[in-house]
């Protein structure tokens, strides 16, 4: 039986951000595709290479990576994570805390994270 898309993204989704959280470069490595497009709330795009290297360096340290809430879509080829999630990364300029939105895409034959974008949340879901 084929693995469902829907909960391999989701299960690829959980590992990385358990891996931001502990700067985990062996999983980063498994669960980002080689093409990914990483778009930051401020805007910053970022492929993998970088995004990876921004953490090796220090120059960014994810402290916790939690999930509000989430909700997919599967289509023809792609499950769509649509979600929010509280960061705390620290950076040169200090601790950030942030509410984001978020979509993540990940391919049906390939269930590592192939873009995700991400805006500041102004709803609290609570």
């Amino acid at each position: 039986m084929n693995p469902n898309p829907v909960d391999q993204a989701l299960q690829s989704e959980d590992r990385r951000f358990a891996a931001m959280a502990n700067s985990d470069i062996e999983v980063l490595e498994e669960v980002l595709a080689d093409d990914l497009h990483y778009t930051h709330a401020n805007g910053m795009v970022e492929d993998k290479a970088e995004f990876i290297r921004r953490i090796v360096s220090g120059e960014r340290r994810y402290q916790a990576v939690t999930l509000v809430h989430r909700k997919t879509s599967a289509q023809p080829g792609f499950v769509a994570v649509f979600g929010q999630v509280e960061v705390q990364v620290q950076r040169a300029s200090g601790l950030l805390v942030n509410r984001l939105e978020y979509t993540a895409i990940y391919r049906d034959d390939d269930p590592r994270l192939f873009a995700w974008s991400a805006v500041f949340s102004l709803k609290d879901p609570r």
